[in-house]
Protein backbone atom coordinates (compact mmCIF):
# COMPACT_ATOMS: atom_id res chain seq x y z
CA UNK A 1 0.00 0.00 0.00
CA UNK A 2 2.81 2.84 0.50
CA UNK A 3 4.51 1.81 -2.27
CA UNK A 4 1.36 3.18 -4.13
CA UNK A 5 1.13 5.94 -2.42
CA UNK A 6 4.68 6.99 -3.23
CA UNK A 7 4.13 5.92 -6.57
CA UNK A 8 1.04 8.25 -7.17
CA UNK A 9 2.67 10.84 -5.06
CA UNK A 10 5.75 10.96 -7.61
CA UNK A 11 3.93 11.14 -10.33
CA UNK A 12 2.12 14.13 -9.10
CA UNK A 13 5.17 15.95 -7.87
CA UNK A 14 6.78 14.84 -11.61
CA UNK A 15 4.29 16.55 -13.10
CA UNK A 16 4.41 19.77 -11.14
CA UNK A 17 8.01 19.74 -11.62
CA UNK A 18 7.15 19.64 -15.21
CA UNK A 19 5.11 22.71 -15.37
CA UNK A 20 7.12 24.75 -13.38
CA UNK A 21 10.07 24.06 -15.89
CA UNK A 22 8.12 25.21 -18.92
CA UNK A 23 6.50 28.36 -16.87
CA UNK A 24 10.14 29.20 -16.36
CA UNK A 25 11.26 28.28 -20.31
CA UNK A 26 8.38 30.41 -21.00
CA UNK A 27 9.30 33.42 -18.67
CA UNK A 28 13.00 33.14 -20.12
CA UNK A 29 11.99 33.02 -23.44
CA UNK A 30 9.68 36.67 -22.86
CA UNK A 31 12.67 38.28 -21.06
CA UNK A 32 14.64 37.24 -24.54
CA UNK A 33 12.19 38.87 -26.47
CA UNK A 34 11.30 41.88 -24.65
CA UNK A 35 13.39 45.42 -24.23
CA UNK A 36 14.44 43.75 -20.23
CA UNK A 37 17.24 41.62 -21.79
CA UNK A 38 19.11 44.85 -21.76
CA UNK A 39 17.71 47.30 -19.72
CA UNK A 40 19.19 49.09 -16.69
CA UNK A 41 16.29 48.13 -14.08
CA UNK A 42 15.20 44.20 -14.88
CA UNK A 43 16.71 43.35 -11.79
CA UNK A 44 13.81 44.97 -9.44
CA UNK A 45 11.31 45.47 -12.67
CA UNK A 46 7.97 44.49 -11.34
CA UNK A 47 6.42 45.07 -15.00
CA UNK A 48 8.15 41.97 -16.13
CA UNK A 49 6.95 39.63 -13.45
CA UNK A 50 3.21 40.56 -14.71
CA UNK A 51 3.96 40.29 -17.92
CA UNK A 52 2.00 38.32 -20.80
CA UNK A 53 3.48 39.19 -23.81
CA UNK A 54 7.23 40.61 -24.75
CA UNK A 55 7.65 44.53 -23.94
CA UNK A 56 8.40 46.38 -26.43
CA UNK A 57 7.90 50.13 -25.28
CA UNK A 58 8.63 51.36 -21.39
CA UNK A 59 8.62 54.60 -20.03
CA UNK A 60 11.53 53.39 -17.14
CA UNK A 61 13.42 51.57 -19.88
CA UNK A 62 17.35 52.47 -19.95
CA UNK A 63 19.89 50.76 -21.72
CA UNK A 64 22.82 49.06 -19.45
CA UNK A 65 24.07 46.94 -17.35
CA UNK A 66 21.89 45.91 -14.27
CA UNK A 67 23.50 47.10 -10.78
CA UNK A 68 21.53 43.77 -9.50
CA UNK A 69 22.68 40.63 -11.31
CA UNK A 70 20.21 38.58 -13.09
CA UNK A 71 20.22 34.80 -11.69
CA UNK A 72 18.80 31.55 -13.09
CA UNK A 73 18.37 28.48 -12.32
CA UNK A 74 19.95 25.67 -14.43
CA UNK A 75 19.71 21.99 -14.36
CA UNK A 76 22.70 20.19 -15.14
CA UNK A 77 20.48 16.74 -17.29
CA UNK A 78 21.82 13.34 -17.31
CA UNK A 79 22.59 13.79 -20.81
CA UNK A 80 25.44 17.06 -20.12
CA UNK A 81 26.55 14.67 -17.90
CA UNK A 82 27.65 12.10 -20.17
CA UNK A 83 28.73 14.18 -23.21
CA UNK A 84 31.63 15.23 -21.04
CA UNK A 85 34.70 13.61 -21.82
CA UNK A 86 36.15 11.51 -19.50
CA UNK A 87 39.52 11.96 -20.03
CA UNK A 88 41.11 15.04 -20.49
CA UNK A 89 42.70 13.61 -23.57
CA UNK A 90 39.24 14.09 -25.61
CA UNK A 91 39.29 17.62 -25.16
CA UNK A 92 39.29 20.07 -27.65
CA UNK A 93 39.62 23.39 -27.64
CA UNK A 94 40.61 26.08 -24.44
CA UNK A 95 40.02 23.46 -22.06
CA UNK A 96 43.02 21.51 -22.88
CA UNK A 97 45.60 23.65 -20.70
CA UNK A 98 42.46 25.72 -18.58
CA UNK A 99 43.89 26.02 -15.19
CA UNK A 100 39.94 25.91 -13.66
CA UNK A 101 39.43 23.00 -15.51
CA UNK A 102 39.26 20.72 -12.56
CA UNK A 103 36.65 22.73 -10.79
CA UNK A 104 34.71 23.36 -13.89
CA UNK A 105 30.78 22.82 -14.23
CA UNK A 106 31.06 24.45 -18.11
CA UNK A 107 29.27 21.85 -20.36
CA UNK A 108 31.96 20.66 -22.85
CA UNK A 109 30.78 19.95 -26.12
CA UNK A 110 32.59 17.52 -28.33
CA UNK A 111 33.43 19.48 -30.67
CA UNK A 112 35.82 21.57 -28.16
CA UNK A 113 34.99 25.04 -26.22
CA UNK A 114 36.28 28.04 -28.12
CA UNK A 115 35.48 31.28 -26.26
CA UNK A 116 34.75 31.06 -22.76
CA UNK A 117 35.10 33.93 -19.76
CA UNK A 118 36.33 31.80 -16.93
CA UNK A 119 39.50 30.37 -19.38
CA UNK A 120 42.95 31.38 -17.88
Amino acid sequence: MASKKFKAAYGVDQRAEEDDDKIRMLMEQLYQESLCSNCRHHGDCAFLQKACAPILECELYECGLSEKPRLMVVKKTCAAAEAQPESDDALLGLCINCENLRGCNLPKPPGGVWMCEEYC
